[in-house]
This record gives C-alpha cells, sequence and structure tokens, in this order.
C-alpha cells in the first residue's frame, strides 16, 4: 500500500515568499550532501514522481513517518556525519492531492520539537486557508 500516490509538492512560503524546508535542505546539503540526495530520491521524488511512500515507513518503534495529528506528519531521518537528528514537517492536502512542506530543523529536544510542530501546524493552517481564498 501506498500513500500519497499520485500527488504533488509545495514548499510552504510565508508572504514574503521565504521557503523554510528548502532553505533547511540547502544548509544540509553544504554539511551532509550524502544524505541530502539520499532524503531527496528516497522521500521527495517519490512523491514529485506520483510513485507514493511505502505505507511501512509508518510502521515499527522508530518509523520514518509519524502522524502527529489530523493531517500533519513527520519525516524522521538522521545524520550519522553531523550527529543530528532531523525532522521535516509536512501536511497533507488530500482535496488538492498536495504535500505542504512547511518546516524542517535538527531536533535539540523535547521542547524545542514542540514548538516546531506548533510552527508547523501553523503554517500549515495558513496554507489552508491562503488555498480557500484563492
Amino acid at each position: 500500500m501506498l500513500l500519497w500516490r499520485g500527488y504533488k509538492i509545495y514548499f510552504y512560503d510565508e508572504e514574503d515568499g521565504r521557503d523554510y524546508v528548502g532553505e533547511f535542505l540547502e544548509d544540509l546539503a553544504k554539511e551532509d550532501p550524502e544524505l541530502t540526495v539520499y532524503i531527496m530520491e528516497t522521500f521527495f521524488e517519490r512523491i514529485e514522481n506520483g510513485v507514493g511512500i511505502p505505507y511501512e515507513w509508518t510502521k515499527g518503534k522508530n518509523p520514518t513517518l509519524k502522524k502527529l495529528q489530523d493531517d500533519l506528519w513527520e519525516y524522521r531521518e538522521s545524520s550519522k556525519k553531523l550527529r543530528k537528528i532531523i525532522r521535516i514537517y509536512f501536511g497533507a492536502d488530500d482535496k488538492a492531492k498536495t504535500i505542504v512542506f512547511v518546516n524542517a530543523h535538527f531536533k535539540k529536544g523535547d521542547k524545542d520539537q514542540s514548538r516546531e510542530i506548533r510552527t508547523a501546524l501553523r503554517r500549515f493552517r495558513d496554507y489552508e486557508k491562503r488555498r480557500r481564498i484563492i
């Protein structure tokens, strides 16, 4: 079973055009280019090319994908080179068949992670509001 087969990708941007996830990936590419390529090929390109993501990624003790609430998800990866845990947050807009990437960061602790999740949720809700206006 595949998740988000036939969906497209949208990188959330603020009114000023800032792309948080794109900026994070550009910075990550400078420090760990191999991991950046891996994330792009195994995650982003699977969605962009319409292939979808294996449902198995949501299973197990430490799943690659974790549903946080409603339509907000977390992609989990780690950089052995940097010794850091990576979190990329996205929302699934099923009506528009779009995955909306809203936030990314290196995990520092639970308090920091809670703040980043709230930011991701706020951005996804802003995307939904803007989409309804159009």
